[in-house]
């Protein structure tokens, strides 16, 4: 009886614990503005049940990076600037190794994340400063920087530079 009666004085300290926990897990911020990105499967935090949106506003609070390249779809050089979707999957609490992204004609590809940890690709949302536009391949794209590393332009690379994202899902593969 003694146990039940320890139990019963620590149960509102549980209830209290498993309370923050479920509020952590939904304590991501929602989208004020259009949604342009949607993020589902392996993530621990979302700001619905199970997947998170987002609007440009959030995704610019991820630590931004610029990429000055060339590329195969558009005339010139450019500067992209987006997000590391090792920065977006650690906002999420996932412990996600690839993603399956997908554009806006439900064009799909799978890409590794280590893809943006070691060969430094983004999901970029912005061209020369601007906010993508979906005319000019966004609101989303993830670019490499093609003309840093030469073997990031094979047809791997460029399979992988996927344009008009509107949806991840997060996937831990284990070998």
């Amino acid at each position: 009886m003694r146990l039940c009666s320890s139990y019963t004085n620590l149960n509102p300290l549980v209830l209290l614990f498993l309370g923050v926990i479920s509020i952590a897990s939904y304590a991501a911020d929602k989208p004020k503005g259009r949604v342009i990105l949607t993020v589902s499967g392996a993530i621990n935090t979302s700001n619905s049940e199970q997947e998170s949106a987002f609007d440009l506003a959030m995704l610019e609070t991820l630590p931004q990076h610029f990429i000055t390249t060339h590329n195969p779809w558009t005339k010139g050089i450019h500067t992209y600037q987006g997000f590391s979707a090792a920065d977006l999957l650690k906002q999420l609490s996932s412990t996600a190794t690839f993603l399956q992204v997908t554009a806006l004609n439900e064009y799909m590809t799978e890409i590794p994340l280590s893809d943006f940890t070691e060969n430094g690709a983004i999901l970029a949302t912005h061209l020369d400063g601007k906010p993508m536009s979906v005319r000019n391949l966004g609101p989303i794209m993830v670019i490499y920087p093609f003309d840093e590393r030469e073997e990031l332009k094979s047809e791997i690379f460029y399979g992988r530079s996927i344009w008009q994202i509107d949806r991840i899902k997060a996937i831990v593969v284990t070998e």
